[in-house]
């Protein structure tokens, strides 16, 4: 999507609301089932690539993505990985493709935007009282 990233929710000053505003239903289809251990399949893969990996499948986006996301992700990587373990230096054109192969897969904030994924940080006043439930509960004495 050409043009600039839009901003956060939180950031945006529009006041009114256009007519059109929620009258698009979205078309949805299911995500592929969360798998614990999905394998990267690549030997000896670059630190970095693995770390993107596991990262990744702990993350919001993971959420959204389709078994034909995945292999793409794998395919994404690979080529990653290619680059990276190359004794040569990774070229300009490399990386270029790297990052947009990345984006296409929602990893950059300015992707998760663009979908209208907007990732928002716990509220740190409920952690802190589901923290202080947990203290009470551990300090009552069973009857």
């Amino acid at each position: 999507m050409p043009g600039p990233v839009p901003k956060p929710a939180s950031k945006r000053r529009r006041r009114n609301v256009p007519v059109s505003y929620g009258a698009a239903q979205p078309t949805t289809a299911p995500a592929a089932p969360p798998v614990d251990g999905r394998s990267l399949g690549i030997d000896n893969p670059h630190p970095l690539i693995a770390s993107l990996w596991n990262t990744v499948q702990s993350s919001c986006e993971s959420a959204f993505y389709s078994e034909a996301d995945w292999e793409r992700l794998r395919f994404e990587l690979w080529y990653a990985n290619q680059a990276m373990r190359s004794p040569r230096p990774i070229s300009g054109h490399t990386w270029a493709a790297i990052q947009h192969g990345l984006t296409e897969l929602l990893v950059s904030p300015a992707a998760k935007r663009r979908a209208a994924i907007e990732v928002k940080a716990p509220d740190t006043d409920e952690v802190r009282a589901v923290a202080m439930i947990g203290t009470y509960k551990s300090k009552l004495k069973p009857v």
